[in-house]
């Protein structure tokens, strides 16, 4: 399955919406939708918009995933933070073929869109096959998929080649079903040449067509989304009957939370801005995102950088406890690629440490004369947290080590063309998942993969322990064992590979007292707005 990282392409993306935010956050912030009124039939939650579109076919940006999750149901789903246990939602149980190719779905009975039109296999399968066809970004996630049903409450999914990650991938966002009768009239196909042919986005930003329990009431991408709930939702009920997602600057909701008393949820206030919250309100978090080094191993770009023995050095050079006390509340030590959100994350012990003594003799074996390097990052706040405090951090651990880093420092898109030109001798960067399949970075950053190459680091210059130890994951099919075979394969790009992991953090969730049902999940959507519900109405 081709990769799915995300990096820094989601901190443009939430950069650019934060100064949009500003520009209107002075008249969202006083709508009042919620906020301050002490209801419980209307929940607010503040965001800074990053959002393109409500068609399930095409949604990818981090506000529209969150939204669509509340108006289309999918196949599969997950609860809570724990992505590593999936549970039936269309799908009352699925069959798994045992060359991990062929998925069998049994839907449930009694499923109804928000129109009260019965849900058949006829509508999941246009979906799937709609996503695929229709090329945009999340269609990335399905390319190798095709859908049919064999009756009206049976799909079958079919992998051009072994992937048991099908049913989490089946789980995201993207994969929402929609009524296919009432797409179809209103410009959808899922036709081979869906690309060009499919018109259906304004509609679907405009009037849902799902199963979820919400339906889409207005749709303002610069200002505020408003839902209604479902009056024929087949599931159990969302207890809030409106929901009001509003366009707000991150400065603003740690304001608006800080003075809140109805029922209101911020999402963007991580890292230190959480400092200074009134002990009043609940947060919630999963570390879901590593922070790591790049060191290029190309000799031609930097021999320094591509030396083994100096790589190893920074490696025991820096101090990874305090690197992550820089993250604030919810951060931790790096320990590997593998956030510790996913299954296959190393577990906790191998978090890295430091020893100077070490990091001081292998660079002696180096050979390395002069240990100067240029080390580029982005001038950027990401989850709360300014990269150039975090490369100050490890600038001075290094130095404690005889390695001298040059700090150059690089606006976002100045650092994003470099990185992407393989010119860059050390650089910093966050990295997520576009959706909870871990063993999906073996795509991207092993050796002779795409990040990788941008590294330097073909195959060539791999050591073979590496190569062996990505293939044995790709060769088991079972999840579980899978996870397992992960973790070696981190363990070997910690001890050969140009990363370094320095820490793990998580975006969060903040959150009214009052509040039931806020938990942080690193699935996608952030948030599950229809199982937010209030204590009050619950005693």
């Amino acid at each position: 399955m081709p990769a799915n990282t995300r990096r820094l392409r989601a901190a443009a993306l939430a950069l650019v919406a934060l100064t949009a935010a500003s520009a209107t956050a002075a008249c969202t912030a006083g709508s009042g939708a919620s906020g301050g009124t002490g209801t419980t039939d209307t929940l607010t939650i503040n965001t800074s918009f990053v959002l393109k579109t409500l068609d399930p076919g095409r949604v990818y940006e981090a506000t529209g995933v969150t939204t669509t999750h509340a108006l289309y149901d999918t196949l599969l789903t997950f609860e809570g933070s724990d992505v590593g246990k999936l549970v039936p939602r269309l799908a009352e149980s699925y069959e798994a073929s045992a060359d991990a190719k062929t998925f069998t779905f049994k839907l449930r009975q009694g499923v109804k869109f928000s129109d009260g039109t019965p849900l058949t296999a006829d509508d999941v399968v246009f979906s799937l096959n709609r996503l695929k066809n229709v090329k945009a970004s999340p269609a990335v996630m399905v390319s190798d998929l095709t859908a049919a049903k064999s009756d009206d409450r049976t799909v079958v999914v079919t992998s051009a080649k072994p992937n048991p990650n099908v049913p989490v991938v089946l789980a995201m966002s993207a994969t929402g079903v929609v009524n296919a009768k009432v797409a179809k009239a209103n410009g959808a196909t899922d036709a081979a040449d869906a690309a060009s042919a499919d018109t259906a986005q304004q509609f679907l930003d405009k009037t849902s067509a799902g199963s979820g329990p919400y339906v889409l009431k207005s749709y303002d991408p610069n200002s505020q989304v408003v839902l209604e709930a479902n009056p024929n939702y087949w599931g159990t009920k969302p207890q809030f009957n409106r929901v009001v997602l509003r366009n707000m600057d991150v400065q603003t909701q740690k304001l608006t939370m800080s003075r809140a008393s109805g029922a209101e949820v911020s999402l963007d206030i991580s890292g230190k801005l959480l400092d200074g919250l009134p002990d009043t309100v609940q947060t919630s978090g999963i570390q879901d995102t590593v922070y790591y080094l790049i060191l290029n191993a190309d000799p031609a770009v930097s021999p320094l950088t591509s030396n083994a023995k100096f790589r190893q050095a920074l490696r025991s050079a820096i101090d990874y406890q305090g690197v992550a006390q820089l993250f604030g509340k919810g951060a931790g030590p790096g320990a590997g690629l593998v956030a510790p959100a996913f299954p296959g994350t190393l577990p906790a012990g191998e978090e890295s440490k430091r020893d100077v003594v070490q990091a001081k003799a292998l660079l002696a074996e180096s050979g390395v004369t002069d240990p100067t390097v240029k080390f580029s990052y982005p001038t950027i706040t990401y989850r709360g947290v300014d990269l150039g405090t975090v490369a100050t951090k490890v600038q001075g651990d290094a130095a404690e080590a005889g390695i001298k880093l040059e700090l150059n420092p690089q606006p976002l898109t100045t650092f994003l063309d470099q990185m992407r030109s393989g010119k860059m001798p050390m650089g910093f960067t966050p990295q997520s998942l576009n959706y909870p399949v871990a063993d999906s970075l073996i795509n991207n950053m092993a050796p002779g993969a795409g990040s990788a190459l941008r590294a330097g680091w073909t195959v060539e210059r791999a050591a073979p322990s590496v190569i062996t130890a990505g293939d044995k994951v790709v060769a088991t099919l079972d999840p579980a064992a899978r996870a397992e075979a992960m973790k070696d394969w981190q363990r070997e790009m910690n001890a050969h590979s140009p990363y370094i992991v320095i820490a793990n953090n998580s975006g969060m969730n903040v959150a009214t007292a009052n509040l039931t049902g806020v938990e942080y999940t690193p699935a996608g959507w952030q948030i599950d707005i229809a199982a937010i519900g209030s204590k009050t109405e619950a005693r």
